[in-house]
């Protein structure tokens, strides 16, 4: 649902934006899930270890090394904001951490046991 108003609902700017920095796909899904649930944001994160991959040159550098990486984030959020003309996201402090994750004795315990054999 989330994945349809992304790329139909949102203007081809702002994903362009995304695009072409490479960066603040993040931020503006969370912009977007906000803007219709009225809640706060949601994480988005990979199953696996996020890797770099090598730039052109060879070298293995990753994007928050360089100061402008959280400059151009930043201004993603001001152009995000401008769009929808208001800020959606709702301040949270609330954080889930997986402790018993794979936890052979949290399985018995488990709802969803069949979950970690995916």
């Amino acid at each position: 649902y989330y994945h349809y108003l992304f790329s139909h609902y949102l203007p081809q700017s702002l994903r362009t934006l995304v695009d072409r920095t490479s960066n603040c796909e993040d931020i503006l899904m969370n912009f977007l899930v906000s803007a219709v649930t009225h809640l706060p944001p949601i994480k988005v994160a990979q199953r696996k270890q996020y890797k770099e991959l090598p730039s052109p040159q060879g070298t293995k550098t990753v994007p928050w090394a360089n100061p402008e990486h959280f400059n151009q984030r930043q201004e993603c959020v001001n152009t995000f904001a401008s769009w929808f003309g208001y800020m959606p996201l709702v301040h949270s402090q609330f954080r889930l951490d997986p402790v018993l994750f794979k936890d052979q004795v949290s399985v018995l315990r488990k709802k969803y046991k069949d979950l970690e054999r995916a």
